[in-house]
């Protein structure tokens, strides 16, 4: 008797380990896998850099660009004031170098016709222009440019507004622009 009660005692305790055992399997099939910790990418400056892509490239065929400001991610924090304005001045120069792309696309566009294509140019250069970043900076370095610069744009604009512009002031206006722009760039 004791040899029966001891079998039966053993076959129950297999059982609810054999039992258990099964339940710790399924348990962990239904679980979610182990979350894993993603960094998110850093965001990249909105610089303005009108060789990204062929449709927004005037003149250049399909090619990709770095960041325009990777440098200025890795400043370090305490800059002199005169090293902070020549780099500001320069980099001012260096968005402008590229921003002017668009103003001779504009023009091309416009004496083939192409007024949306030629109003695109036009708004992509107003819209990096009017980064207060790049204003700032113009204007610390030279008043004078960024008057014109500025009378530039909203010349451009004011005769690029109509459905139907007038072609050769529009022309006029963008290549006046274009030259300021240029002047204040190799200064």
């Amino acid at each position: 008797m004791i040899r029966s009660k001891f079998v039966a005692v053993v076959s129950l305790v297999l059982l609810v380990l054999v039992t258990g055992c099964n339940n710790a399997d399924q348990a962990d099939e239904d679980l979610a896998p182990t979350p894993t910790i993603v960094r998110k990418k850093a965001k990249k400056p909105k610089a303005a850099t009108p060789t990204a892509t062929a449709e927004a490239s005037p003149g250049k065929a399909k090619t990709a660009t770095a960041p325009a400001n990777t440098a200025a991610a890795k400043k370090p924090k305490a800059a002199t004031p005169a090293k902070a304005n020549a780099s500001a001045g320069a980099n001012a120069k260096q968005t402008l170098t590229k921003l002017n792309g668009y103003l001779p696309a504009a023009v091309k566009a416009l004496q083939a016709n192409d007024v949306d294509k030629a109003k695109q140019y036009a708004k992509s250069f107003s819209d990096n222009w009017q980064q207060k970043i790049i204003q700032n900076r113009v204007k610390t370095e030279s008043q004078a440019s960024y008057n014109k610069i500025a009378a530039g744009v909203t010349q451009v604009n004011n005769l690029m507004k109509p459905a139907t512009p007038n072609n050769a002031r529009a022309i006029e206006a963008l290549e006046s622009l274009s030259q300021a722009v240029s002047e204040y760039t190799k200064s």
